[in-house]
């Protein structure tokens, strides 16, 4: 798979988590139903599970319901790139851009409410008239917000490798850098499967097949009903 591939299947909302929100249990259950939904691609389970988390943030009127809400939005943006379904992709991030502005106003210091804007900004740049001017500084600032906000956030540190790596040279992107960020993630986040692929892609691109290939297999062992993991290592070894 080359860096065409990569950039076509952008998916900057595939996290693993959604920490430091105060779930309860039944949101900790409706968080693991929509990343199964997410691993199995079912945009039809992600539409019901976010106009759920979206009337329980218009009641709650709290950061931690819109960040919920903005990560559901971003796991649909992967279930609809899994179908090429580009119109559910791009409402999906207005979703996910939506929620995590109101995230932000109710809690600037949030750093997962700025990561979450970052990657939904990320994943509207292709879907709009010059997307790239408008949204790719906006984007990287909101993450590197994040990352200062809090340096320990793994979530922020994939968003900033995947930045890195699909960003061209000449606006900053930076592949060494790219592999720094995502291996930071993983030394944060152990189970993040998320920084295995993104890694295993930027090595691909970088000739390192041997070092690609030991990446993406972490992350089939790490969640192996991902379908965005599988159609990756497909087009890996499809020769």
């Amino acid at each position: 798979m080359k860096r065409g591939v990569a950039a076509a299947l952008v998916v900057l909302g595939c996290v693993e988590s959604v920490p430091g929100i105060g779930l309860t249990a039944v949101s900790d259950d409706h968080a693991e139903a929509a990343r199964k939904a997410r691993d199995s691609g079912d945009t039809e389970a992600l539409h019901k599970l976010i106009d759920g988390a979206r009337r329980q943030a218009e009641q709650q009127k709290s950061a931690a319901s819109y960040q919920m809400l903005a990560q559901f939005d971003l796991w649909l943006c992967e279930a609809g790139h899994m179908h090429n379904d580009n119109k559910t992709v791009k409402q999906a991030a207005q979703g996910a851009a939506t929620a995590a502005d109101q995230a932000i106003a109710l809690d600037p210091n949030s750093s997962e409410a700025h990561r979450l804007e970052g990657q939904a900004l990320a994943e509207l740049i292709p879907h709009v008239f010059a997307g790239g001017p408008r949204y790719g500084p906006r984007s990287t600032k909101e993450i590197e917000k994040a990352l200062e906000l809090d340096p320990k956030n793994a979530n922020a540190c994939v968003a900033r490798g995947i930045n890195y790596f699909l960003t061209p040279k000449a606006f900053g992107g930076n592949h060494q850098k790219a592999v720094e960020m995502l291996k930071k993630a993983i030394e944060l986040d152990p189970r993040s499967d998320t920084a295995h692929i993104w890694l295993a892609q930027v090595y691909l691109a970088d000739g390192q097949p041997q070092d690609a290939l030991r990446e993406i297999n972490e992350a089939r062992q790490l969640d192996p009903n991902r379908g965005f993991t599988h159609r990756v290592y497909q087009q890996m070894t499809a020769g």
